[in-house]
């Protein structure tokens, strides 16, 4: 499913200067219109940072969720078995977010697009993740589901939208992790539209003192800064009707708040 580009929600992450799509030789770009910086289009994805930008624990992140990518849904589909299959351990968090027909709706750190699948096709998605190797097989996944989606290559905490543009702006595992968490949050709320809920989700401390004993899993989660538990006090003053919700025997906080 080749990508669209919706260039009206797009910005410069670092200027928010407005982009336009050109083409050279045989690349596509999206350049800025007043700095001349460039991005580059690869597979239909535009590319808002490389490798060498990635550092700090989104590196160490990032080096776990490539190389997990083409085993991703078979390890979810795994876990979820133990809450009821993959469709309800997924709504377990998804009810909580309100998609209209015809909303523009962002997935920050997208993964493979799963979350996608269980949510209503009558609105348009965006997903932007730091991992590559996730990119790539939530591409697939969107040709093989049909799935109505946007994606880039891109950091949570410098997104590639204007203020304001979307409906639904949500995010679902990761953010634990983050360089900087509170940025990623004030990114989030400005791209989104006033009066629009806001969800993220992630594991709690219960989770990650299983997963650092576990070899395979324990990169993202034995440098971690003290005890994990739902950001609120990062939150803005411009956010309203604050909750916080454990789920699934209190393995996943959900945090959810309005834009004012």
């Amino acid at each position: 499913m080749k990508n669209k580009l919706t260039l009206d929600i797009l910005c410069n992450p670092y200027t928010h200067n407005k982009l336009e799509k050109i083409s050279k030789d045989k690349d596509e770009f999206l350049i800025d219109v007043e700095t001349g910086q460039k991005f580059l289009i690869q597979d239909d994805v535009p590319a808002f940072i490389s490798s060498s930008d990635i550092n700090g624990a989104n590196e160490d992140s990032t080096k776990f969720y490539n190389s997990f990518a083409p085993f991703y849904e078979l390890g979810q589909k795994v876990y979820y078995s133990f809450f009821g299959g993959e469709e309800k351990a997924r709504n377990d968090y998804l009810k909580y977010l309100n998609i209209k027909e015809g909303d523009k709706v962002l997935e920050v750190s997208v993964g493979t697009g799963a979350n996608i699948r269980f949510l209503p096709r009558s609105a348009q998605y965006f997903g932007l993740d730091i991992s590559l190797g996730q990119l790539k097989q939530c591409s697939k996944n969107s040709e093989k589901y049909g799935l109505n989606i946007e994606l880039f290559w891109g950091n949570a905490e410098y997104l590639p939208f204007r203020d304001e543009a979307f409906d639904v702006v949500y995010h679902i595992g990761g953010i634990n992790f983050f360089n900087n968490k509170k940025k990623a949050i004030e990114e989030m709320i400005r791209v989104s539209k006033k009066g629009t809920k806001l969800l993220i989700a992630d594991e709690t401390e219960k989770v990650a003192k299983f997963y650092e004993k576990i070899p395979y899993f324990r990169g993202p989660f034995k440098n971690r800064e003290g005890t994990i538990s739902a950001p609120v006090d990062l939150l803005p003053e411009n956010v309203k009707d604050i909750k916080v919700t454990e789920i699934r025997k209190g393995t996943l906080y959900c945090l959810e708040f309005i834009k004012i």
